[in-house]
């Protein structure tokens, strides 16, 4: 009887060890993702075979789209070019900024691939990473090659100056060689 007793007092101590171990073996993630940086734009469009750019400028920067994915400021994470080289049904673009200078910023779409599929209706969000919206809407493209600004606006001291926004159109694709 004695040894039945410590025979189940043994496992269990060992079921707890092993609980614990497991435990530690795979940790629960931290739920808290920290951005890649300080301002982030982004575009989503409707599935298929619609290309779509995302183009971003900042003070003093040439501006960043397909052709150009990173400057001093700016980043493009990735060219969505529709259905080519893509697995998922999704049509989105976005860029990150690694610090937010002094100065006007400029947000620009671009028809590069929607010959026969326009108009073409694109969400369009930036957002401050602390200090949340600073503008979202959509931008609706009728033509190829289309490009128009869906927002412009300053920032001073990492913060958006009140009644700079605007939605001017500013081209982006075509300026400085790029």
């Amino acid at each position: 009887m004695l040894k039945l007793d410590s025979l189940f007092n043994f496992m269990g101590v060992l079921l707890f060890f092993i609980f614990v171990l497991i435990s530690q073996v795979n940790p629960k993630a931290d739920p808290q993702i920290t951005p890649p940086g300080n301002l982030v734009a982004s575009a989503a469009w409707p599935a298929g075979a619609i290309d779509v750019d995302l183009w971003v400028s900042a003070p003093d920067d040439k501006p960043v789209g397909y052709p150009n994915k990173s400057g001093r400021v700016w980043s493009l994470l990735r060219d969505d070019l529709g259905t080519a080289n893509d697995s998922t049904p999704l049509n989105f673009e976005s860029a990150f900024t690694r610090g937010l200078p002094d100065g006007e910023y400029v947000i620009n779409v671009k028809c590069f691939g929607c010959a026969g599929k326009v108009p073409v209706n694109v969400d369009v969000e930036v957002r401050l990473v602390e200090g949340g919206a600073v503008w979202t809407g959509v931008v609706t493209l009728v033509a190829e090659k289309q490009e128009r600004t869906a927002i412009r606006f300053r920032l001073r001291g990492g913060k958006v100056v009140a009644g700079s926004a605007s939605s001017v159109f500013k081209p982006l694709s075509n300026v400085g060689g790029v």
